[in-house]
């Protein structure tokens, strides 16, 4: 195959940076991008060449491509992703894939049987420290985990909970990601959370939460969520406690392993977001997608994960899964 031919269905902060990395990866073909504010997709016409759209059935029906990149809101999934499934095509999905567990489910058994190549936006399970950090603890065993994603508060359709999911939805994904590839399947979910940290809010989301974990495996956690901090306070990834010390994870920057003799720590030496989308790319070329270590039917379940944290938030009970 020469070039893989693309198009976008998207074109805000995430996928920008997509294109940025997709550039430096090379070849590739900016064929078309899809926007509903047109101007946007001209803006990226103008800076990455292509033609512009404002619906994706005509970009789909009208040109000829090898794949499409879907990085939309996460209240906007579902239609564009059946489109792109009806097209026959690969797609490359952002976080978090649906918000609505039943259509999640559905898009996954239909890539599943149509045998599509799917990719999704879980970029910390291409660090080589993540690697690492699973030959670590193939060898311990882990008793339980605090886990974190504190900091600010983005603007716009994020502060709306129908529109984002909330901080568990749209952020915590990472984390709630990260575990599941670390420690398995959760069977049992149960969250508390406040808002009534800031007065005078424009926004219906939680402030703070917290999500007590249980996993088939007997690992148990804790993932506290903030998005009130107004200082500059930010602090995600995962604390892991074994029978002999523990492990840190600070996200996307280091991995720290704590021993009664040492303390010995690796950082990032590779670029997750361009291993994530070289890795797509390649499979594109190849047919071939057994090396995309988060496949739309696997970052459906991490998005069941964060929309059953938030029915626990509602309904003041636990929930299970599976």
């Amino acid at each position: 195959m020469s070039d893989v031919r693309l198009g976008f269905i998207g074109t805000g902060g995430n996928m920008n940076r997509h294109l940025r990395e997709l550039t430096e990866i090379g070849g590739t073909k900016f064929v078309a991008f899809c926007d509903i504010v047109i101007d946007k997709a001209d803006q990226a016409v103008t800076q990455y060449g292509g033609k512009a759209y404002a619906d994706y059935n005509q970009m789909l029906a009208s040109e000829e491509l090898d794949a499409v990149y879907i990085s939309i809101p996460p209240f906007a999934h579902g239609a564009p992703e059946r489109a792109v499934i009806a097209a026959g095509l690969p797609m490359f999905v952002e976080k978090p894939v649906h918000m609505d567990a039943d259509e999640a489910k559905e898009i996954a058994a239909e890539v599943e049987d149509k045998g599509i190549i799917t990719a999704t936006g879980y970029q910390e399970r291409y660090l080589d420290i993540i690697d690492k950090a699973q030959e670590l603890l193939a060898s311990r065993r882990v008793g339980f985990f605090m886990g974190y994603w504190m900091g600010g508060m983005p603007g716009g359709w994020w502060r709306e909970k129908a529109k984002s999911g909330g901080q568990l939805m749209e952020q915590t994904t990472h984390e709630f990601d990260m575990a599941r590839y670390l420690f398995g399947e959760v069977k049992t979910v149960y969250a508390v959370a406040r808002n009534d940290m800031i007065p005078n809010t424009d926004y219906d989301i939680e402030e703070a939460s917290a999500v007590s974990l249980q996993f088939e495996s007997g690992v148990f956690g804790i993932m506290f969520s903030a998005c009130f901090t107004t200082n500059g306070l930010r602090r995600s990834g995962l604390d892991i406690f074994c029978e002999d010390g523990s492990l840190e994870y600070h996200l996307r920057s280091a991995l720290v392993l704590s021993t009664a003799d040492e303390t010995t720590t690796w950082n990032p030496q590779n670029n997750c977001t361009i291993e994530m989308d070289s890795t797509f790319i390649e499979a594109v070329r190849t047919g071939d997608g057994s090396a995309i270590r988060s496949p739309y039917s696997d970052a459906a379940k991490t998005a069941i994960l964060s929309i059953a944290a938030n029915e626990s938030l509602e309904t003041g009970l636990p929930v299970h899964l599976g």
